[in-house]
């Protein structure tokens, strides 16, 4: 068996890394808001020490720095034909950081097809599992586990939420339990929460316990440091976010980082409040 999934059927908490976006624009600012996949090529050195930053924090599992890297946004920033050359590199720097674990980051994909996954997922050698990130897409979830079935990488899959006048749902009014039972009948490895508009920790520990009801795949976490300011920073302090956590790892996640706006100092707190949680 996969040593990933080995170490989360035996309970193991991991900790997953914070941000990519958010730091790259953090450390490069104004230059890099588009296209961050860019940097595997044309600066690696800044996308290495990023992943070393949240391996010195103490994660056990990196994402690559490839969430756009699909045909299709590629395209759009003119970089369609560096798609297997950006794959690549992501999935080189990430394992250059870390002893454990690497997944190939995977974002929502506009009019997604079989092929396109295809494409995708042919590039994800390497690594440990492919997580689709802040996701939507029912029938491409389907088609991405059919092929990572294929060829034996086991799948994650995180959605995103909201809260709205009828609760929690995805943006296209999804309740997070015909999430949880979508992840489980296409034999995601995975299921996860992550990003959200305008949801906290609270939110977040409730998605997880719904989710639980419905299934009992492992559940991975991955709250924004609050909301973002006019400033460009987060509303919550690395301390802030970390509190939170007892409430994560009681609702049953066993995976839990950050999203948008955390950084090397929120996953440093989020070890810091995990390893006091176990004892």
């Amino acid at each position: 068996m996969n040593d990933f999934l080995t170490a989360l059927r035996s309970g193991t908490v991991l900790v997953m890394d914070g941000a990519m976006g958010t730091e790259i624009i953090r450390l490069t600012q104004p230059a890099s808001i588009h296209f961050n996949e860019r940097f595997n090529l044309t600066d690696p050195d800044l996308i290495r020490s990023i992943h070393r930053s949240y391996v010195d924090a103490g994660a056990d599992v990196l994402l690559t720095n490839t969430f756009q890297a699909n045909p299709v946004a590629l395209t759009r920033g003119g970089l369609e034909q560096q798609h297997h050359a950006i794959w690549q590199a992501a999935i080189r720097l990430a394992r250059e950081a870390t002893p454990r674990f690497v997944l190939a980051d995977v974002g929502p994909i506009q009019g997604c097809t079989p092929a396109l996954v295809d494409q995708v997922v042919s590039e994800c050698v390497g690594v440990e599992g492919v997580l689709l990130e802040t996701w939507t897409s029912f029938e491409a979830l389907k088609w991405f586990a059919d092929r990572c079935r294929a060829v034996s990488l086991p799948l994650l899959v995180s959605f995103t939420f909201q809260r709205t006048q009828t609760g929690l749902t995805t943006f296209d009014k999804t309740t997070p339990e015909d999430c949880a039972r979508a992840a489980n009948e296409c034999g995601a490895a995975v299921l996860g929460v992550n990003c959200g508009k305008a949801i906290g920790v609270d939110e977040v520990a409730e998605i997880v316990r719904r989710y639980r009801a419905v299934c009992d795949l492992p559940i991975l976490v991955k709250p924004n440091a609050g909301t973002p300011m006019p400033t460009g920073k987060y509303t919550h302090t690395a301390e802030a976010l970390a509190a939170g956590v007892p409430a994560l790892l009681q609702a049953g996640a066993l995976m839990v980082g950050g999203c948008c706006g955390t950084g090397p100092a929120h996953i440093r707190e989020i070890r810091k409040a995990v390893d006091a949680f176990l004892g």
